[in-house]
């Protein structure tokens, strides 16, 4: 006897239950006949408000029942919409705005099964997802309570202010999820009548366009599901903080929700201190791992919730890295790094194949975001035969990980004793020329072999810049004569 009291009561508790949402056929599951044409009054008591019978103004009605691409789920509008129900297989479709102006709207409504109770309060939502070939995103997607059903004209907006909106009403871009839509309304006017749709004109709302798309309407195109209204005293409305993340360092996260109208909030970081107690969700920026608890009371039911937020450092990125080859038989290695966090030192390391490296210094590690560090290699050899070097960085974590750079290389040409370098050759107004021995004395012949450019160097250089922007275009020989050698000819050509 008392099984089969528990089982009835289980299935009175269940039908009540179901009960509670004064929403008839919610998720759009029951039809009077399977689309096409796919408009929203095959499902009762759902209609479009509009007083046009133009079905360009009618809102869309998809089903799993249905094998036309037209108006099938999950493909439909003719195979460039694409998106299963939330719940069941059916859902609503429809313009919330158009690119090219115009107040395109259409809207969905039906009648409550009972109308609200005055200063009652009734939990209020429904899931809307942006159709991925519409150009545009919107915000302004709401719903309209109402003692009266509201009507329109194609080119106009239902002139009302809609009690539900999501917190911050924000741009809606999602293509993929179902995004919830919700508030806390409570009744002044036993309303009976519910509308969806948006309820400003386009000169009131906000867009946002996507990227490119062949097959993209000129529209900001949304789906509609599981649309709910639920008085509160049936049901304890529990604190939603949000799923638990893992992020970057340095990036932003959302945490709990957009449901307005909450009677009272408190969000406390760590258990302990108070962040905020006017908003139900809103993005978090943590450097290090932790978690926030929401506190929430409404219509007299308290809840509290944690969600918890795990940051992973990033890894350590070299920027850039350069190996610079000096004269003076050195090399310049330079490298910068960004999001140092748990680096102890940095190992520059040489090889003179390209596989086997060894360290010839470190540098201490900085640890801020972002760095550049300098290290001069002055064992670079200059011999008699041409050889290449390798460089790379390896960077050490306290923990001992370990992370390389790319492999830098540079070309050492041979030792060539007392040879004079110019450049640039051809030249126009002036040349420089270097040599390993110290230059002392220039000359210049003309192709006829005259004299034309003679100079001494009283303070010889390694270095010398050779002005000789008062000859003319031709082919003259350079002679240049170092401290310690005879001259050594070689051809110029004056441009």
């Amino acid at each position: 006897m008392r099984l089969l009291l528990g089982i009835l009561l289980f299935i009175n508790g269940a039908t009540n239950a179901q009960q509670y949402n004064l929403v008839t056929n919610p998720s759009f599951e029951q039809y009077s006949s399977c689309p096409p044409p796919g408009f929203i009054n095959l499902c009762n008591p759902w209609i479009n408000p509009t007083t046009s019978t133009n079905s360009g103004f009618l809102t869309f009605y998809f089903s799993g029942c249905s094998s036309n691409s037209c108006c099938g789920v999950p493909t439909n509008i003719f195979g460039t919409g694409y998106q299963f129900a939330r719940t069941g297989i059916g859902y609503a479709s429809g313009f919330m705005s158009a690119g090219y102006g115009g107040n395109v709207r259409n809207y969905i409504q039906a009648q409550l099964s009972k109308q609200l109770d005055s200063s009652k309060r009734y939990f209020v939502h429904f899931y809307i997802n942006l159709v991925n070939r519409s150009l545009y995103a919107c915000n302004n997607i709401g719903l309209y309570l109402s003692a009266t059903a509201p009507s329109f004209m194609p080119g106009q907006v239902i002139n009302v202010n809609p009690q539900i909106l999501n917190f911050g009403n924000s741009i809606i871009k999602d293509t993929l999820n179902w995004v919830k839509v919700s508030g806390i309304f409570k009744s002044t006017s036993k309303e009976r009548f519910i509308t969806i749709g948006n309820f400003k004109t386009d000169s009131q709302t906000d867009t946002s366009m996507l990227g490119f798309n062949p097959n993209a309407c000129d529209c900001a195109q949304y789906n509609i599901d599981d649309v709910s209204v639920i008085p509160l005293d049936s049901m304890c409305l529990k604190a939603d903080a949000g799923l638990d993340k893992n992020i970057a360092l340095g990036d932003s996260v959302f945490i709990g929700n957009y449901t307005n109208g909450i009677d009272s909030l408190l969000w406390l970081q760590n258990g302990t201190i108070k962040i905020d107690s006017s908003k139900p969700g809103f993005f978090v920026k943590p450097i290090t791992s932790t978690f926030y608890v929401l506190q929430q009371t409404l219509n007299g039911c308290f809840s509290r919730d944690t969600v918890y937020i795990n940051v992973n450092p990033m890894p350590l990125k070299f920027n850039s890295f350069s190996i610079i080859l000096r004269y003076e038989k050195s090399a310049e290695v330079i490298w910068t790094t960004s999001n140092e966090i748990n680096v102890s030192h940095f190992n520059i390391q040489r090889s003179i194949n390209g596989v086997n490296y060894k360290i010839i210094s470190y540098e201490k590690a900085k640890n801020s975001f972002l760095n550049q560090y300098t290290f001069i290699d002055n064992q670079v050899n200059i011999s008699e035969k041409q050889e290449t070097l390798y460089y790379r960085i390896e960077a050490i974590d306290f923990d001992g990980k370990k992370t390389y750079s790319i492999i830098k290389q540079i070309t050492i040409k041979p030792k060539i004793s007392n040879k004079v370098m110019v450049y640039p050759n051809p030249a126009k107004d002036q040349i420089t020329l270097t040599s390993i021995d110290k230059i002392v004395e220039v000359k210049m012949y003309n192709s006829f072999g005259q004299l034309v450019k003679h100079s001494h160097f009283t303070n010889s250089t390694n270095f010398l810049i050779f002005r000789i922007e008062e000859l003319r275009e031709g082919i003259y020989i350079l002679k240049t004569k170092s401290k310690s050698g005879s001259f050594q000819s070689q051809k110029l050509i004056i441009q």
